[in-house]
């Protein structure tokens, strides 16, 4: 099974159009202070397997990081555990491509 991916600009379009959309954060605190906020739902990726019932059950669940890296190994993880299900996407260059569009 291959990650969903979502690209910055068709994010920030599917935004602007109203879509269901929940972005997930999962950079640490230090990150955030250092690179900006991303208007995300903040759960640092080692909160968010004992969190998993804070994500959305409808409409899509992005994901991302500071680069892209973790967010796509996190799914990776989803993946090999069950935990995946097909509304989850991985962003694809993080927050530093993100932050673009904010």
């Amino acid at each position: 099974m291959e990650v969903n991916v979502i690209y910055p600009a068709e994010l920030s379009k599917l935004i602007q159009d109203g879509d269901e959309i929940q972005i997930i954060d999962l950079r640490e605190d230090y990150e955030i202070e250092n690179e900006g906020k991303s208007n995300a739902f903040h759960i640092p990726m080692g909160e968010l397997v004992s969190r998993i019932e804070e994500l959305k059950s409808n409409g899509k669940v992005v994901f991302h990081c500071s680069s892209g890296n973790r967010s796509m190994n996190i799914l990776k993880f989803f993946i090999m555990n069950d935990l995946y299900k097909d509304h989850y996407f991985h962003l694809e260059g993080g927050f530093q491509e993100w932050s673009k569009y904010l």
